[in-house]
């Protein structure tokens, strides 16, 4: 195979400002602000009949139609979540569309809000999608739910489980602050140890760990959950549809009821996780049906111990809503496609300083997490098909060997990211066939 040579980086593009933060409550202090608290992965909604947890009405499928009709989900008090929403400032969930009636989207916000134009699941008709999501519950501790389709009369079911929690300034007890680190590789199974088989589980050691870049995991106990990308392989000659769960402990005998990567035979899929680490300091990838090849990739680390020292750094502060920060096929980004082999810079600069809350701005920033979307992929050559995939990291680093999105010809593919900043506010994105363009929403930033 070809390599393609890396094409000369345009100047950095900017990005249009006026994101608004979600208001902490008014409590006096940071306390524990934006901290993270891990949970055990639980089911706290799905809709489909023979499984159904904390549905509402309607009952069953959900409408998804132009209409874009909308449905509320309470998580205060769900899994682990705490009841007052006086102490939640956001959540980390799961969200699933599937069985599907027709091609759509999916938007997840605080109710209340405004959802604006972003989107956090994009499916086709029949699909299961998976994607994580960082969102703020509304002022009664309720998500809402958005389902847009092309159909008239199109349904889905839509399944949740979450993850952990972020807590403002006025919960008593303290939680773990996120790390951004320069993407690296950890695991991938083409290369070592060879697919995973049905009902069985691969443990991945973190704390300590050495990334393919180099880079170490501490190895203290005070790194109490890691955010990974998984992406699933499932293009083995013994392969199914399956989905893999990721979780810091297994139940003897037990498989995990909560599901992190959805996988269609001959699919690769990612999805951004957020998971404890065990008390072997590992984490498990459990795979439901046939033999699913697993490539993992480490983008930070939660810890109980202030960063440097900081009374800031590693604090995630949700914005109100989700942002539409680029769109490459919108012309005030130039709506020019990405190309094979290529990359281009983007600078957040006026991004970051114009996040306030309350009209006052809320400080630096060492990283963006938002919905990263593969818009649409063309061939290169007419007559033979393309894959691709997107890469992004800061850029004072080299383009490291991860990936962000895989993606196909076809239907959009979204997948969470956290982008660490390199010099002066800024990333680069890299793909590698065809012509990719791709879009970024916002949901929450993270504080140095």
């Amino acid at each position: 195979m070809a390599v393609l040579a890396l094409a000369a980086l345009p100047a950095a593009s900017s990005i249009a400002p006026t994101p608004v933060a979600a208001a902490p409550a008014p409590c006096s202090g940071l306390g524990a602000g934006g901290e993270y608290h891990p949970l055990p992965p639980q089911r706290i909604f799905d809709s489909r009949p023979g499984s159904a947890v904390n549905d509402v009405q309607p009952i069953g499928a959900k409408p998804a139609t132009g209409a874009q009709p909308t449905f509320d989900i309470d998580v205060l008090g769900q899994g682990g979540v705490p009841n007052r929403p006086s102490d939640v400032l956001a959540v980390a969930v799961n969200i699933t569309v599937t069985e599907p009636t027709a091609a759509g989207w999916l938007n997840a916000y605080g109710k209340g809000a405004n959802g604006g134009l972003a989107s956090i699941v994009n499916f086709t008709a029949g699909q299961t999608v998976p994607n994580l999501a960082i969102t703020r519950p509304g002022a009664d501790g309720d998500l809402t739910i958005r389902l847009f389709s092309t159909s008239a009369s199109g349904t889905a079911h839509v399944v949740v489980d979450v993850f952990g929690w972020f807590s403002t300034s006025c919960n008593a007890q303290n939680g773990a602050r996120l790390v951004p680190i320069d993407p690296g590789r950890i695991l991938d199974t083409r290369d070592s140890g060879g697919p995973i088989l049905s009902g069985a589980s691969r443990t991945v050691p973190i704390r300590g760990a050495q990334l393919a870049t180099g880079f170490p995991v501490p190895g203290g106990s005070d790194v109490v959950a890691v955010v990974l990308n998984v992406t699933g392989i499932n293009q083995d000659a013994a392969s199914r549809d399956t989905f893999l769960s990721v979780v810091p402990e297994l139940a003897p005998g037990t498989a995990p009821s909560t599901s992190n990567v959805n996988i269609a035979r001959g699919q690769i899929k990612p999805n951004m996780v957020i998971v404890p680490i065990g008390a072997d300091g590992a984490v498990r990838l459990y795979n439901h049906a046939g033999a699913l090849h697993v490539a993992v990739d480490v983008v930070g680390y939660l810890t109980t111990s202030a960063p440097n020292g900081s009374t800031t750094a590693g604090r995630v502060v949700p914005l109100a809503t989700p942002y539409r920060v680029f769109d490459t096929r919108q012309v005030q980004w130039q709506a020019v496609a990405l190309g094979p082999g290529q990359a281009e810079d983007w600078s957040f600069a006026d991004f970051v300083n114009s996040v306030t809350v309350d009209g006052r701005w809320l400080g630096a920033q060492s990283a963006v997490i938002g919905n990263l979307t593969s818009a649409s992929l063309t061939r290169q050559f007419s007559g033979t098909p393309v894959s691709s995939y997107l890469t992004v990291h800061p850029t004072n680093q080299p383009r490291p060997l991860v990936s962000n999105l895989n993606t196909t010809e076809g239907a959009p593919v979204p997948n969470l990211a956290m982008m660490k900043y390199g010099p002066n506010s800024t990333v680069r994105v890299f793909n590698l066939s065809g012509f990719s363009h791709y879009l970024f929403d916002a949901s929450a930033v993270v504080l140095s």
